[in-house]
C-alpha cells in the first residue's frame, strides 16, 4: 500500500538540474566555490510581471500539494476498501458457517420430523390394523353362525329329501316294470332308460297342455268372431236400411227436381219472347243514358267509358240539378213577370223535375 502510494507520489514530483547556489553579483570577496555559482542578471521585468509570475507559481504549487492531498486520501480510500473487503469476506465465512449450521440443524430437526411422522404412520397403520382384523373376526363370527345355520338347513332339507326318496321308491319300482314290459323300440337308445321315460312322459304332457290351452284359445277365438260376425251383419242390415231409405228420399227429390225444371222451362218457352223485347229496351235505355252522361259531361270528370251505371246516372242527376237552380235563379220576379212567360216558366220546369224525379227513380 504505502509502495503504491509513494510510486504516485514521484509521478507528481519536479524533475529539476541539480540546484546550484544563487548569489548577487554584488559580492565582492572570492569564493570557493565559483565554479557552482550561477551569475544572475539585474532583474528587468516590471512588477506585473513578476507579480503575475509569482502568482502562476504559487498556484501551479497549490496544484501540487492538492494532488499529493488527493493521492493521499486515494491511498487511504483503497486502504480502507481493502479492509472492508476483508471484513466483508469474514462475514462472508461466518455466514457460510452459520448457513452450514443452520443447514444442520433444519436437516436434525427435519429428521426428527420423518421419524415422528414415521412413528405416526405405525402407529395409524396398528389401529388401523386392529381394527380391521377386529371387524374381519366379527365377519367371519357371522360367516361362521350363517354356515351353521345353513348346515343346520341343509340337514333338514336331507332328511325331507331322504323321506321323500323312500315315498317315491314306489313309483321307481313302477317305472321299472314299466320298462321291463313295453317294447323295445319305444324310447331311443340311451344309458338310463328311466331317465329317458320320465322325459318322454313330460314331453307328451307338455304337449297335452298345449294343445289343451290352444283348443281353448280357438274355442274363445272362435266365440268373438261369431260375435264379430253377427255384429257385421246387424250393422250391415242396418247400412241397407238406411241405405235404401236415402235412395228413396233421393227418388223423391229428383222427381221434384224434374218437374220444377219442366215448369220452369215451359216458363221459359213462354216468356221468351218477353225477355228479347225487355232486353231490347234496357239496350236502349243504356244506350240513351250514355247519350245524356255525354251530353252532361263536363271537361275535368273522368271519361265517360270509365265510368260505372251508378257514377253516370249520378253525373246525370247533379247536371239536371244545377239547370234547374239556375232556371229557378233566372225567373223573373213580381210584377215584372208577365203571364205567358210565367206560364212557359212553370212549364219549363215542371218538365225538368218530372225528368229528375225519373232519373232518381232509375238511380
Amino acid at each position: 500500500m504505502a509502495s503504491s502510494v509513494h510510486s504516485q507520489n514521484k509521478n507528481y514530483e519536479l524533475d529539476l538540474d541539480n540546484q546550484k547556489k544563487n548569489v548577487f553579483v554584488t559580492q565582492l570577496h572570492d569564493r570557493d566555490d565559483e565554479d557552482e555559482i550561477t551569475a544572475f542578471p539585474v532583474v528587468k521585468e516590471t512588477g506585473d510581471k513578476l507579480i503575475e509570475t509569482g502568482i502562476n507559481t504559487l498556484q501551479r504549487t497549490l496544484l501540487l500539494k492538492k494532488e499529493v492531498e488527493i493521492d493521499r486520501v486515494q491511498a487511504e480510500l483503497e486502504a480502507k476498501r481493502h479492509e472492508f473487503k476483508q471484513r466483508m469476506e469474514a462475514c462472508a465465512q461466518r455466514q457460510i458457517e452459520i448457513q452450514k449450521k443452520q443447514q444442520r440443524m433444519k436437516d436434525r430437526v427435519s429428521k426428527f420430523e420423518n421419524f415422528l411422522k414415521e412413528n405416526e404412520m405405525k402407529r395409524r397403520r396398528a389401529i388401523q390394523k386392529y381394527q380391521t382384523e377386529v371387524k374381519l373376526k366379527e365377519q367371519k363370527t357371522k360367516e361362521l353362525e350363517f354356515l351353521q345355520d345353513e348346515l343346520e338347513i341343509l340337514k333338514e332339507t336331507l332328511s325331507r329329501l331322504d323321506k321323500k326318496v323312500s315315498r317315491y321308491k314306489k313309483f321307481e319300482d313302477y317305472l321299472l316294470r314299466v320298462i321291463d314290459v313295453m317294447p323295445e323300440d319305444y324310447l331311443a337308445a340311451s344309458d338310463d332308460k328311466m331317465k329317458g321315460l320320465m322325459s318322454r312322459h313330460r314331453t307328451l304332457s307338455d304337449s297335452n297342455v298345449h294343445l289343451v290351452n290352444k283348443l281353448e284359445s280357438m274355442s274363445d277365438e272362435l266365440e268373438e268372431l261369431k260375435g264379430e260376425l253377427d255384429q257385421m251383419k246387424t250393422a250391415h242390415n242396418k247400412q241397407v236400411i238406411s241405405i235404401n231409405s236415402e235412395l228413396s228420399k233421393l227418388q223423391q227429390h229428383h222427381e221434384v227436381e224434374n218437374d220444377t225444371n219442366q215448369k220452369m222451362e215451359n216458363k221459359y218457352n213462354a216468356t221468351k219472347g218477353g225477355l228479347r223485347q225487355k232486353r231490347t229496351e234496357l239496350g236502349v235505355i243504356m244506350m240513351a243514358i250514355d247519350n245524356i252522361a255525354e251530353i252532361c259531361h263536363k271537361r275535368l270528370d273522368i271519361p265517360v267509358q270509365e265510368m260505372t251505371l251508378e257514377q253516370k246516372l249520378h253525373r246525370i242527376k247533379d247536371y239536371v240539378n244545377d239547370q234547374a237552380e239556375v232556371v229557378i235563379m233566372a225567373q223573373p220576379t213580381g210584377d215584372e213577370e208577365s203571364p205567358s212567360g210565367s206560364r212557359r216558366g212553370s212549364i219549363e220546369v215542371s218538365k225538368k223535375l218530372k225528368v229528375k224525379k225519373k232519373v232518381t227513380l232509375n238511380g
